[in-house]
């Protein structure tokens, strides 16, 4: 059984997350550690659905529908009570893949050890929200400020550094 790794990448709507953890799947999946990742769908309603026999099934009001195909599982639910799943039960349909690290894009109220990117000084107020900070990320034009309201000892890097991968690393997957 793996001893999965979770942590929360979170900020405000088109702050970089989807990006900053794309970069990091990369960067894991290079060093042959296993990624598994959340999402929250944070628009509204149910997410697109295509076209498939799958997604095709779940429109037509299946619970669950699931295709595999070399290798690729595709799984689509809907909980029967009219609420969505709590992070925990999620989280553990993903550990069922046995990855050494679960990403977490998103679910802010979480708590989940958490970098919180920071795109512009109205997003500083997170850091005041937020349990469980273990670094902040900042967009370079408001980085300096940023690093001046970050108490010790959380780390603060500026986006598009390499330092935030290295230290996730260090932090993370000895």
């Amino acid at each position: 059984m793996v001893n999965t790794i979770v942590f929360q990448i979170v900020g405000f709507k088109n702050s970089g997350k989807t990006t900053l953890i794309k970069n990091l799947i990369h960067l894991l999946t290079n060093q042959q550690i296993e990624v598994a990742v959340l999402k929250h769908h944070g628009h509204g309603g149910i997410p697109d659905i295509g076209e498939n026999d799958s997604e095709q099934h779940f429109s037509a009001g299946a619970a669950a529908s699931m295709v595999e195909g070399a290798g690729t599982i595709q799984l689509l639910s809907r909980m029967s009570k009219n609420e969505p799943p709590s992070v925990p039960a999620l989280l553990g349909v993903l550990r069922f893949f046995e990855p050494h690290v679960i990403l977490i894009e998103g679910y802010k109220r979480e708590i989940y050890p958490k970098a919180v990117l920071v795109k512009e000084e109205s997003d500083f107020k997170l850091l005041n929200e937020l349990d469980n900070i273990q670094a902040v990320i900042a967009w370079p034009d408001c980085y300096q400020k940023a690093a001046n309201l970050v108490s010790k000892p959380i780390p603060i890097f500026q986006l598009g550094e390499s330092d935030f991968y290295d230290w996730f690393l260090n932090e993370y997957c000895q």
